[in-house]
């Protein structure tokens, strides 16, 4: 991709993530109740097997805030290595994603929620760089806490088919 290509390609990416990531920049304060949503910024780790293309595995990090009871906006950022030509290749991305929790109380062990967003992703051939973006779409399940921390499932088609396994750091008061 030509170096102007690239430049507005991210421009492009930057415009519409920049919606969904602004709610990590302002203070919590601001986004709601300060008591109703302890710990404001609700940290993540995870590990992806993508299906592709190209297929492979990544580990990643990650923060979210809750926008309402119900709703989660945050960030993931994840790299690792995936198939490519009988041999491995470099990947990182990045996903800005919206949360609809269907039971933010914890009223059951195990608490399904869907979301969707935006996923800029890279992969590095021999050929060249491959920056591309796609519209993610969510399906998981979030369990108990133990040790502070809940195990989610997840799958998510965009740009590729993945499921994942996420730690997220568990709220005292919800999901």
């Amino acid at each position: 991709m030509p170096a102007s290509a690239r430049s507005v390609a991210l421009r492009f990416i930057a415009a519409l993530a920049l919606p969904s990531a602004l709610p990590l920049a302002l203070p919590s304060a601001l986004l709601a109740q300060a008591s109703a949503f302890k710990p404001a910024l609700q940290w993540e780790l995870r590990a992806d097997a993508l299906a592709g293309p190209p297929a492979g595995g990544q580990l990643g990090f990650g923060a979210n805030v809750a926008a309402d009871s119900y709703v989660r906006v945050g960030i993931d950022l994840a790299g690792g290595l995936a198939a490519s030509g009988g041999g491995a290749v470099s990947t990182a991305r990045a996903d800005f994603i919206t949360r609809y929790l269907f039971d933010p109380f914890k009223e059951i062990s195990w608490g399904p929620y869907a979301g969707g967003g935006f996923s800029a992703q890279w992969d590095r051939r021999a050929d060249s760089n491959n920056w591309r973006g796609d519209l993610l779409v969510v399906i998981g399940v979030e369990g108990p806490a133990h040790s502070g921390w809940r195990t989610s499932i997840e799958l998510g088609l965009g740009g590729g088919a993945r499921l994942g396994v996420v730690l997220r750091r568990a709220r005292s008061n919800g999901r």
